[in-house]
């Protein structure tokens, strides 16, 4: 084996380690948003589930390439490029989903979360409390919300539950506050799936050079014996 083929062996090896730690990411990604985001948005479980399931493909698709790498099985190695050109395409498909869909899908079924919450927080206070202590928020819009409708503040609403002062209220609404945040984390998503985007482009070519060598090796082994 020359050098030029352990090499590559090696960093596809490597490679893939990456993709196993950028899939687990991106599962971890998933189960925050089933935790956080489908309790106030509508539907959202369907989109963490689907997070979840491309984080689990990543990796089953990053060992199998390990192995293909380390037996240097050209069967397996094919289909590995095959299924890394799948995926590639599967995460730009995500990646417009998220581009496009966010602000008309995700914050539009976080409006209808939040106009829920405060329907509950009417009818029982305290429905909006584990927003505001979490995300140091005060009601749907912000802290005038309660004023509207004659209610006092409640703890939540300020810092260490203790609303000594006006400076201690918490005056930004939770729905901006979460939307904000839930960017963040899809900031992150998406700089998570162009990185594996790149890598896995990377990968596929050191699939390919390795797979043809080993072919090379094959029919030169072949030609001595004959």
């Amino acid at each position: 084996m020359g050098l030029t083929e352990t090499t590559v062996k090696h960093l596809l090896l490597l490679l893939n380690f990456v993709y196993v730690v950028l899939g687990l990411s991106l599962v971890g990604f998933g189960v925050f948003f089933l935790v956080y985001v489908t309790s106030v948005s509508i539907g959202e479980n369907v989109a963490g589930g689907l997070i979840i399931g491309l984080g689990v493909v990543i990796v089953i698709i990053a060992v199998f390439g390990c192995l293909a790498a380390m037996h240097e099985a050209p069967r397996r190695l094919l289909i590995y490029l095959v299924a890394i050109a799948l995926l590639i395409l599967t995460q730009l498909l995500f990646l417009s989903m998220v581009s496009h869909g966010t602000k008309d899908g995700i914050s539009g079924s976080i409006n209808d979360g939040f106009e829920r919450l405060w329907e509950d927080e009417l009818k029982e206070p305290g429905a909006l409390a584990y927003y505001e202590s979490w995300l140091h928020c005060c009601g749907v819009n912000n802290s005038m919300d309660y004023d509207v409708i004659h209610h006092p503040l409640p703890k939540s609403c300020c810092a260490e539950n203790k609303c000594l002062s006006s400076e201690s209220v918490f005056k930004v609404g939770c729905k901006s506050q979460f939307v904000d945040y839930l960017d963040s984390r899809l900031l992150a998503f998406k700089i998570v799936c162009w990185l594996l985007i790149i890598g896995e482009g990377i990968g596929a070519f050191l699939a390919w050079t390795l797979l043809i060598s080993v072919k090379n090796q094959s029919r030169r082994d072949n030609s001595v014996w004959m």
